[in-house]
């Protein structure tokens, strides 16, 4: 790890945590951004999901939908 710039105590208070488990490849890309910019882990989160281009539901727009089609249960209806 290279030594990286830490937001001053405090500034995160009453900020919403993000929580999730991800795959080796998405955390390297958080520690890599981090390291390259000398900032924290969590101010590199911010920042590349703050640069996301959205569409117009809000999805960034680099996302397959196709890979997140539900399917509906086979559920009789009531």
């Amino acid at each position: 790890m290279t030594d990286r710039t830490r937001r001053r105590p405090g500034a995160a208070k009453g900020n919403p945590v993000v929580y999730g488990h991800v795959v080796p490849q998405a955390k390297g890309v958080v520690k890599t951004t981090a390291d390259a910019l000398g900032i924290s882990e969590a101010q590199a989160i911010e920042a590349i999901l703050l640069s996301l281009e959205l569409d117009a539901d809000g999805v960034p727009v680099t996302i397959d939908r196709t890979k997140f089609d539900r399917e509906e249960l086979p559920i009789p209806a009531a």
